[in-house]
């Protein structure tokens, strides 16, 4: 149930006194005049709240390179007199991520455990314990081609300090019911004392809310999530991967814009003082054609067929195995970002139809 109700003009009061503190990362519209409609939005770092647009649809891009930028230093070394000195580079800038879809926040959940199986990742935490995150429900299907529900991620129940649900205007000023997530989201919207308790109005409407937007997402794949794996591995010498991968430039354009997608590739670099340098690290996708080159110039997945099949076996099968956590959102960004127009809908589906 909602915990509290707060107006948009309060909420964005609101988050112009944590800029005082905080950097604000929020949906931003941009001018893009050879799209249809002529914007498009993205999560970028804004100085006012008013910069913030809360009305969009969907970001091209998610906030993941907030929390693991697409390069980085991980840390410096240097000569000493036992060998080499290294020095970790952390980036633990206090940030908000404001305007947050339920299918990113699943994505950010699933970084929560990638990052810190067997090993770890303190570079990735230093970003992530400080940042605080105020999610916004979808009430509809953000656009076309998004399959968030049959993936479970139209919605969320944690991941978040706090979630706002958009139950509609009071005199132009969209009233938004807020759920809370931590202790500390609770503190941070109580404190300010600009939300009230719930009427039993407002309660009714959430209900109606929640149950318009249970009719508003349809399911488009035609197998459930759970049966993704044996679909899959029932589908491993299946003729549409080469059939497919002919479109494909194997560019990583899917990649790299996809949520949950967190391969990294990792170098040194060295400094014109003997011994000295840094080691960095950035975005990798195993689409591109090295990814899995190694020595001996052996490339483990040469054939472009081979790297398609293993980025939809990871996403429907392999994360989830690994991590417990779902490897694929929803979210489209890949098939929308893909020159080739090629769909991952249109591939579960027509395996679907083989089988």
């Amino acid at each position: 149930m909602l915990d509290r109700i707060i107006l948009h003009s309060d909420l964005m009061g609101l988050v112009d006194e944590l800029a005082h503190k905080r950097r604000i990362i929020g949906p931003v519209a941009r001018d893009v005049p050879e799209c249809d409609p002529p914007v498009r939005y993205f999560y970028e770092e804004v100085d006012h709240a008013d910069q913030l647009d809360l009305s969009f649809n969907y970001c091209v891009y998610s906030p993941k390179r907030f929390l693991t930028p697409p390069a980085e230093t991980l840390f410096a070394f240097s000569p000493d007199d036992e060998g080499l000195a290294g020095t970790p580079d952390y980036d633990p800038r206090p940030t908000v991520l404001v305007g947050i879809h339920p299918c990113d926040i699943h994505a950010i959940r699933l970084y929560d455990r990638v990052f810190d199986i067997e090993y770890r990742d303190e570079h990735y935490f230093a970003r992530r314990e400080a940042t605080m995150i105020i999610g916004l429900d979808c009430r509809v299907p953000c656009t076309e081609g998004v399959f968030c529900k049959d993936m479970g991620t139209n919605g969320a129940e944690e991941g978040f300090d706090v979630m706002l649900y958009p139950l509609g205007t009071d005199g132009g000023n969209v009233r938004y019911g807020v759920m809370f997530g931590t202790s500390a989201g609770r503190e941070w919207l109580l404190y300010s004392r600009q939300s009230v308790v719930p009427s039993d109005d407002d309660k009714r409407t959430f209900e109606k809310y929640r149950a318009e937007k249970e009719t508003a997402f349809p399911f488009v794949l035609h197998t459930r999530r759970e049966d993704l794996p044996e679909l899959l591995s029932r589908s491993y010498d299946s003729l549409l991967w080469d059939a497919t991968a002919r479109r494909c430039y194997s560019c990583g354009s899917c990649n790299l814009s996809c949520p949950t997608c967190y391969c990294f590739d990792i170098s040194d670099e060295t400094d014109l003082t003997p011994g000295a340098g840094r080691r960095t690290r950035e975005w990798d996708g195993c689409q591109l054609p090295d990814f899995a080159l190694v020595s001996g110039d052996h490339n483990f997945r040469a054939k472009t067929a081979s790297r398609l099949r293993h980025r939809i076996y990871r996403k429907a099968v392999w994360i989830q195995e690994r991590s417990g956590r779902v490897g694929c959102v929803g979210c489209a960004r890949c098939d929308r970002a893909c020159t080739a127009k090629i769909c991952s809908v249109e591939i579960y589906n027509q395996l679907a139809e083989e089988v």
